[in-house]
């Protein structure tokens, strides 16, 4: 599927959003689209190991949370993007918002909601520069996504208590959870769902 069939699946979407408040706890993130030798890839950073950060060595999209001086989601999701992986994010490069995503830890509303925005970047992409919080990054091809043979799952046990999570295998790696979430509304919006091995837990993640 390329960038252009994407773009005009996501014209009609009306994404569900709240007004963006800098006293609110929020964070974006962004869907970076490129076709580049024939394939159309998306954009996965891999967190870097941290102490007290829940999301610490996940795959996950480019992104974080707001600063004070943010003036809107988007805004927090380019920052981040530059900040994180030296990829800039021009406003021409923006193709559509997809609906908030609220974020839950093992049921636990955290007070936060994430935004996430669909970029496309022509041609050949710059070099990454990676911030501390990013030990790699990858561009993925979509059909890697969508193909079966790469649906995992990713078994997660608390206090006693193992629940398997739906997963995309990624090399060594297992893209789930809160990125899998917005990965899945994003298919779902181009009618390319995800292949599943289990069923998304509702309200854990």
């Amino acid at each position: 599927m390329n960038i252009q069939a994407i773009s005009k699946a996501l014209a009609g979407h009306t994404p569900v959003t709240t007004p963006f408040r800098p006293e609110r706890s929020r964070a974006a993130v962004a869907l970076i689209l490129n076709e580049w030798q024939g394939e159309t890839r998306l954009c996965f950073i891999l967190r870097a190991e941290r102490d007290g950060d829940p999301w610490s060595g996940h795959m996950a999209f480019p992104g974080g949370r707001a600063d004070p001086g943010d003036e809107s989601a988007r805004a927090v999701a380019e920052r981040e993007t530059a900040e994180e992986t030296g990829l800039e994010l021009p406003g021409e490069a923006l193709i559509a918002p997809l609906s908030e995503v609220p974020i839950r830890l093992w049921g636990r509303d955290v007070g936060m909601v994430l935004s996430p925005f669909v970029y496309r970047l022509e041609g050949e992409p710059a070099e990454f520069r990676f911030s501390h919080e990013v030990a790699d990054a990858f561009w993925v091809p979509l059909d890697h996504l969508w193909d079966v043979a790469n649906a995992a799952e990713k078994q997660v046990s608390r206090m006693g208590i193992t629940v398997a999570f739906p997963a995309v295998a990624i090399g060594e790696h297992l893209l789930w959870g809160l990125t899998y979430r917005v990965l899945t509304q994003f298919s779902d919006l181009l009618d390319r769902p995800l292949p599943q091995l289990v069923t998304l837990p509702e309200g854990l993640i």
